[in-house]
């Protein structure tokens, strides 16, 4: 089991994508205005796609509302502990 926290991950594995600039980010700042046109949206898309691999989740482009949860790494934060729930919660209903 990994002894970081969801936080930590997340930065951990932005780090590899986006370089050590994430360390300085404040988890509430937008990635879009803190990384400026680097944040395009196929950043995006390799920003998620780094997420679901990190934390073995899955993100529906269609029902989960990517632009917003997506936006800063508190938001992220909610989104994939609440993932990681519902994982814990099908797997004990199994």
């Amino acid at each position: 089991m990994n002894d970081l926290s969801i936080e930590q991950r997340i930065r951990q594995t932005l780090g590899q994508l986006l370089g050590e600039e994430v360390d300085a980010i404040d988890k509430r700042d937008s990635f879009r205005d803190f990384l400026g046109e680097r944040f395009d949206s196929l950043m995006a898309v390799e920003v998620i796609t780094a997420i679901e691999g990190c934390f073995d989740i899955e993100v529906d482009y269609l029902s989960d509302d990517v632009r917003f949860w997506f936006e800063t790494l508190e938001k992220m934060e909610q989104f994939v502990g609440q993932k990681l729930e519902d994982q814990l919660t099908l797997q004990a209903a199994e």
